[in-house]
C-alpha cells in the first residue's frame, strides 16, 4: 500500500477507484502532467497512453488494505484496487513525489499535459495529433528507465493477440474485429486512470483465451446495465470482458500485442471528457452514446 511521509492536512483535491473502495486526498499543487506511451503503462491501463500528474503530498483516506502492489519492473512499484482493478497512485522510485493516474482524480485538474514520453514505445495503431513535445524515455537529463514488457511469440497469421503486463493472461481473436471506440465516460476514466478508454469489440465466436482465464477477476459495477471491469489478479491489467447481455467481447486496445486492424470510429461520452485533455484528431465526437 501507500504510506504517506507526512500526515499534514492536505488541500481538498480527492480521488478514488471505480468501485469507491479506495479513496485518497492530495496536494492542490499538481505538476509535471505527462502522457506516457511505454508498453508497461499501455498494458496496465489498457489504453494507448496513460496520463500521470505528480504531487508532493498524498494520503490514502479509505481502503488502504484493498490496494494490491505490483512490481512492473525491478524496483518500480505500481498498485491497483483489488476489488475493481482501477490503477492507483504510487510513490515514485527515488523521489519525494507521488505519481497519480489523472483519470482517478475527482475534481478538475488545474494543469494540462506538457509532453508525450516514451514515444519510442508508442502503439503502432495510435496517432499523436496534438502539438505537445514528444520525447524518448523521460526526456533529456533524466536517466530513469522503465523496462518494456517482454517480447512475445509471433502471432499466427489471421489472428490478433494480447496479454496482460505480467503475462499470466493471454488471448487472441480472429483478424476481423468489429470496430474500436474511444470512451470518455467517467466510469472508463476512473477504472483506466486515463484520459479515455480504447475498446475493440470482437464477436464471441472469434475470441479465445490462450491461458490464465482463471487469473481474471470480473467486477460488475452495481446498478450498471453492462459496465464493469475484468483484470488480472496479479498485475491489475485490464483484460477482455464479456457481460452476459453483451453481444461482443470488449477488448482493451492497450494490452494488444498486435495491431488490431481497425481504427477508432470516434469518441463517445465527450460530454464527460476530462478538463485536462483536448481532443485534436478528426474522428467523430458524440456527447453521449450514439444511436447506432
Amino acid at each position: 500500500g501507500i504510506s504517506p511521509d507526512s500526515q499534514q492536512e492536505l488541500a481538498m483535491t480527492t480521488g478514488s477507484c471505480l468501485c469507491g473502495t479506495v479513496h485518497f486526498s492530495m496536494d492542490d499543487e499538481h505538476s509535471d502532467m505527462t502522457h506516457c506511451h511505454c508498453s508497461i503503462c499501455r498494458k496496465l491501463h489498457g489504453v494507448p497512453f496513460a496520463t500521470y500528474v505528480n504531487v508532493k503530498n498524498l494520503q490514502i483516506t479509505k481502503g488502504e488494505s484493498s490496494i494490491v502492489p505490483y512490481e512492473s519492473s525491478p524496483g518500480f512499484m505500481r498498485s491497483f484496487c483489488g476489488v475493481c482493478g482501477s490503477v492507483l497512485p504510487e510513490k515514485l522510485q527515488g523521489s519525494a513525489t507521488y505519481s497519480v493516474p489523472a483519470g482517478t482524480i475527482n475534481e478538475d485538474v488545474d494543469c494540462s499535459s506538457q509532453e508525450h514520453i516514451f514515444v519510442e514505445s508508442k502503439a503502432p495503431w495510435f496517432e499523436i495529433t496534438d502539438s505537445l513535445k514528444q520525447v524518448e524515455g523521460y526526456g533529456e537529463g533524466d536517466s530513469r528507465t522503465i523496462v518494456d514488457s517482454p517480447d512475445i511469440a509471433a502471432t499466427p497469421e489471421g489472428y490478433v493477440a494480447g496479454s496482460c503486463q505480467c503475462g499470466d493472461v493471454a488471448f487472441r481473436f480472429k483478424d476481423n474485429a468489429k470496430f474500436m471506440m474511444y470512451c470518455h465516460c467517467t466510469r472508463c476514466r476512473k477504472v483506466k486512470g486515463a484520459a479515455h478508454a480504447a475498446n475493440v469489440f470482437v464477436a464471441p465466436e472469434d475470441f479465445e483465451w490462450l491461458r490464465g482465464e482463471d487469473c481474471v477477476v470480473a467486477y460488475d459495477l452495481p446498478d450498471a446495465v453492462r459496465f464493469g471491469n475484468s483484470f488480472c489478479k496479479t498485475c491489475g491489467s485490464s483484460v477482455p470482458r464479456k457481460a452476459d447481455s453483451a453481444p461482443a467481447y470488449n477488448v482493451p486496445a492497450g494490452i494488444l500485442d498486435d495491431d488490431p486492424g481497425v481504427d477508432s470510429k470516434g469518441h463517445i461520452f465527450t460530454g464527460s471528457k476530462s478538463n485536462w485533455y483536448e481532443i485534436t484528431d478528426d474522428k467523430a465526437q458524440f456527447e453521449e452514446m450514439p444511436d447506432s
